[in-house]
């Protein structure tokens, strides 16, 4: 868990200036002709810490979500499977990789969805912070002034996109990620092969 969110943070770190850039070249706030432009001036208003403008909440956001959605996963899976197991045993069914699969595509989602939720205010708050970073002193005044401008609603402005997005890109990964496992481990059971002898 502490080296996943460990990977999470680095990975923002690396990416934060284009992030930055990205923001700002898709909002109406500024009129950048090309992402170039928009670098530059980033570099203009901010220095080489424009760039970097809203990591603290981007780090706020992606840390706990990196053990929130492998340990939310587990559980989604554990559970549909536990409710698909009981169907299957009361109407003489058995889980074949197909019904497996959709237990991954759908706990993949769910686990994505809720993480989503959970961390959403920091999102919201990052993407103000690199919008306007003038206006805000830090993550805590940033909340602050959004809640009391805006209201509470606001630190979930674009969840229901950023939920659709991650859902479906989880649940997909999930779900391919699971079946290339199973299919791996059966190859190698067909082969004679123990698993713990490959390397």
């Amino acid at each position: 868990m502490v080296s996943g969110a460990l990977a999470r943070v680095s990975a923002a770190f690396l990416v934060m200036p284009l992030s930055i850039i990205k923001v700002r070249y898709e909002s109406n706030l500024y009129s950048y002709t090309s992402m170039a432009s928009g670098a530059r001036d980033v570099y203009r208003t901010g220095g080489l810490r424009g760039f970097f403008a809203g990591y603290g909440a981007t780090a706020a956001r992606d840390a706990p979500s990196a053990g929130l959605y492998v340990l939310f996963y587990e559980q989604f899976k554990k559970r549909l499977s536990s409710l698909q197991a009981q169907r299957s045993v009361s109407e003489s069914l058995s889980m074949g990789p197909s019904m497996a699969a959709t237990i991954n595509f759908t706990s993949g989602a769910l686990a994505s969805a809720t993480c989503s939720f959970i961390t959403n205010p920091f999102d919201a708050i990052k993407t103000r912070i690199q919008l306007q970073p003038q206006r805000y002193k830090n993550i805590l005044h940033a909340a602050r002034k959004i809640v009391v401008e805006d209201g509470v609603r606001a630190l979930y402005d674009g969840l229901s996109l950023r939920l659709t997005r991650k859902a479906i890109g989880s649940a997909l990964s999930w779900m391919l990620y699971e079946e290339l496992i199973r299919r791996a481990e059966t190859t190698w059971k067909r082969s004679a092969i123990p698993l713990n002898h490959t390397i």
